[in-house]
């Protein structure tokens, strides 16, 4: 999972440069752990503090390829504190960046940069241990949570935990295996995967099937307005998820998301802040744009109007036709409106 679009990481405004710190870290290894699912095992550097939940920025030096997606992404990471190195897992999509991930060789590098002041965000395990932590989780959305879970075991924390993880099969699901062994050796642990495909899948399937929904969460949870809730995974499924928590009377500040906006590198290499081919500067410009074409109609209509009435119009609130011409204007106009906003809103989305 790589960019998530409700309580979000990082801060909104500029992040001071000198919180931010990079490393170059070796490929140890790779392992497949799902369909369509890897583990990248690197080396952790020497003092890096790792937190669990925690995500960075992943950058490819000198790739072989490239494309219009750009040659870095923010990554959770799988491993915990107390492990000797860094685990990243994810879905091998066809982008040039994950070729030239899946084609490195061990010993090759790649950069890695973390916030200091806020590296987890809002996403890190409540101090209140009276409270359950519920995960609610879909597919590659694991890979924090699996680090947040394996973290509050190993430190032996006494929270009472529940993981309610959601695959098409099977299959598709990274860490299954692992987090069935730490649900059986831990009694604070409680995992409830569901498949909403197991039809599709060549394994037998005995647990719970379809989406998780409210049904779901209270057939494990005694008291499910209670807990705090951690949701990850696709931006649909966790929009959804937050909205029937919240339509069902949970405080939405027990409710936390695993969204990345991360930091923006153009406040580190000044440089890029006037590259107007960076898609911070190409959203401005278009905007831009579109403010002076909204500003354009409008000074369009006022002139036919000032025009017409010049060229002889019965400006008369007796005459019929001045409320016909009033009327289209003020359907023509918001018309046009509604459109050009339809076009921000499809431009924002496609960002």
């Amino acid at each position: 999972m790589h960019k998530f679009n409700p309580n979000m990481h990082g801060h909104s405004g500029a992040p001071d440069p000198k919180n931010i710190v990079s490393y170059e870290v070796a490929l140890k290894g790779k392992k497949q752990i799902a369909e369509g699912t890897y583990t990248f095992i690197f080396e952790k550097p020497k003092k890096f503090q790792l937190r669990a939940g925690q995500h960075v920025r992943m950058t490819l030096l000198n790739p072989t390829e490239t494309d219009k997606e750009g040659d870095s992404r923010f990554f959770s990471i799988a491993s915990t504190p107390q492990e000797r190195d860094l685990v990243f897992a994810m879905r091998m999509r066809d982008t040039a960046f994950k070729r030239v991930l899946g084609q490195m060789q061990i010993g090759e590098k790649v950069k890695i940069q973390m916030r200091l002041d806020n590296p987890h965000g809002s996403f890190a395990l409540h101090d209140d241990n009276s409270k359950p932590a519920v995960f609610v989780v879909g597919g590659i959305g694991i890979v924090p949570a699996f680090s947040m879970i394996k973290d509050a075991i190993e430190r032996n924390l006494p929270h009472k935990i529940f993981l309610f993880y959601s695959n098409r099969r099977p299959e598709d699901a990274p860490f299954l295996g692992k987090l069935k062994q730490l649900a059986k050796q831990h009694s604070s642990f409680k995992l409830i995967a569901t498949m909403t495909e197991p039809e599709k899948s060549a394994k037998s399937w005995q647990g719970e099937t379809g989406k998780i929904d409210l049904s779901m969460l209270k057939k494990y949870i005694e008291n499910f307005k209670f807990p705090i809730y951690y949701i990850s995974g696709l931006s649909d499924m966790v929009s959804a998820i937050k909205t029937m928590l919240i339509d069902s009377g949970i405080n939405e500040d027990n409710i936390r998301a695993e969204e990345f906006t991360g930091f923006n590198l153009n406040e580190i290499h000044g440089t890029m802040m006037h590259d107007a081919t960076s898609p911070n500067r190409k959203s401005h410009i278009l905007f831009a744009l579109i403010a002076l074409v909204i500003v354009a109609v409008v000074i369009m209509h006022v002139g036919a109007a000032t025009t017409v009435f010049k060229n002889g119009f019965p400006f008369s609130l007796n005459n019929p036709l001045f409320y016909l011409m009033l009327g289209l204007m003020l359907i023509v106009i918001p018309f046009k409106f509604k459109h050009m906003w339809s076009f921000i809103h499809r431009k924002r989305k496609n960002q």
